[in-house]
């Protein structure tokens, strides 16, 4: 009988420890009694930290221990209330613990509640103001990069138009050439049968010139 029970508490500490093993890693320190975290995400937009949880009880508790460095509120240099929402309803939170590095809060959840979300003000050191700035950086320069991409096409059409041009007068250059070469053929050859006329009529000349000297000469 003591063996049994000796089995059955090492059964179930051995299913505790598979349970705590299973435990899903986060950038940041979590508590959770009658809740499961089953996931979470980081909005840099909207500053906040998402939890999807699945509550196992008629209420959980959740306690975060949040590092400054990840996540905070503060305003004019000072700590500042977060806004925390299950379901898209506030809830009432208790901030347990704070120091220099971080800050512990506590709340409890309802057995419906499948989101809990943590408004701040900082996300990785980085404020909302801040990330407007790069935002708004990063717009501008992605613009001029799109002003200039335009202005880089514009030219390349001009110059397509341009080449497209080119090779259309030169199309037509080569035709008007092909054209005189042929014009050019027609004269050489109009010249060539001038010159042999005039040799023709030069022989003729020659000959009768001899014909009348030689009748002279026979006259004498």
């Amino acid at each position: 009988m003591k063996s049994a029970i000796a089995l059955a508490a090492i059964a179930i500490v051995g299913m505790l420890a598979g349970v705590a093993e299973a435990k899903l890693e986060t950038p940041f320190e979590y508590v959770t009694n009658g809740v499961e975290l089953v996931n979470y995400e980081l909005d840099n937009n909207d500053k906040v930290l998402a939890l999807d949880v699945k509550v196992t009880n008629t209420k959980g508790t959740i306690e975060l221990t949040l590092d400054r460095n990840f996540f905070d509120s503060r305003y004019d240099g000072k700590d500042d209330s977060f806004l925390v929402l299950a379901d898209g309803n506030k809830v009432i939170y208790k901030e347990t613990k704070t120091t220099q590095k971080s800050r512990t809060i506590t709340f409890n959840v309802s057995s419906d509640v499948e989101l809990v979300e943590i408004f701040g003000t900082h996300v990785k050191g980085i404020t909302f103001a801040q990330y407007e700035s790069v935002a708004n950086t990063q717009s501008d320069q992605s613009q001029k990069l799109l002003s200039e991409n335009g202005i880089l096409k514009d030219r390349n059409d001009k110059l397509v138009n341009e080449i497209d041009q080119i090779k259309a007068e030169n199309e037509a250059l080569k035709k008007e050439n092909k054209r005189l070469d042929g014009r050019i053929f027609e004269l050489e050859n109009l010249v060539a049968a001038m010159q042999k006329k005039v040799n023709d009529l030069n022989g003729i000349v020659k000959e009768q010139v001899k014909t009348i000297f030689n009748w002279f000469t026979q006259k004498k």
